[in-house]
């Protein structure tokens, strides 16, 4: 779970506007237009850390489901859940969940919709090739940060994003890849991305707010 939310953080920090390709932007805003014309969405994703240095490669698979600013994120043995006031963290091995009124930049920590929307996030950006249906871009953090770059991967005909790289200083790599996206249609009802405690008897509640 530390590897996705550290990438979203990166993509989420940088409050200064970018500076456009152009040819970047459009195949990027086309990407995000269409996830966003979705009454709702299911991803099938894979989270990767690697560092080629110490030898280390970590892969987990995850699954998110989004409506509006709605989402629920199951990554790694947890479960998040946001229903637009709170975020529900349970963890099912311990049988506990916390409960809180998160800030803007809480909420946006966890909130897979960033994925789609990262070229918004203040970089500056550049289309560097077009292979296959294809395109790669990178965007660069105007100001000092750990990553170097973020690395993007949409394809062409169907305006979605592919994968999100994080390109560490340090090394370390974070790596998403959108296994399957799709439409839900009706939409689930706001109780989906809600934690029923009334069905966990068993579980500890932890109220934060």
């Amino acid at each position: 779970m530390r590897y996705f939310t550290t990438l979203l953080w990166i993509m989420i920090a940088f409050s200064v506007l970018a500076q456009s390709d152009p040819k970047a932007r459009e195949v990027l805003d086309k990407a995000a237009a269409r996830f966003k014309a979705y009454p709702a969405a299911e991803i099938d994703f894979t989270l990767a850390m690697e560092n080629k240095a110490e030898n280390i490669q970590e892969t987990h698979s995850g699954k998110a489901w989004m409506k509006g600013n709605l989402y629920r994120l199951d990554l790694m043995d947890v479960e998040n859940y946001y229903d637009g006031k709170v975020i529900y963290t349970y963890m099912p091995e311990v049988k506990e969940v916390n409960i809180k009124t998160p800030s803007d930049e809480e909420e946006g920590f966890l909130n897979p919709a960033t994925l789609f929307d990262i070229h918004n996030q203040g970089f500056n950006q550049k289309l560097l090739s077009t292979s296959n249906d294809v395109a790669y871009i990178e965007l660069y953090p105007k100001e000092k940060k750990n990553i170097e770059k973020i690395g993007v991967w949409a394809k062409l005909s169907s305006s979605s994003i592919q994968k999100v790289t994080s390109f560490g200083k340090d090394g370390n790599n974070v790596i998403i890849t959108i296994k399957n996206i799709k439409s839900i249609n009706p939409a689930p009802s706001d109780d989906f991305f809600k934690f029923d405690t009334t069905q966990h008897p068993d579980v500890e509640i932890i109220d934060m707010r």
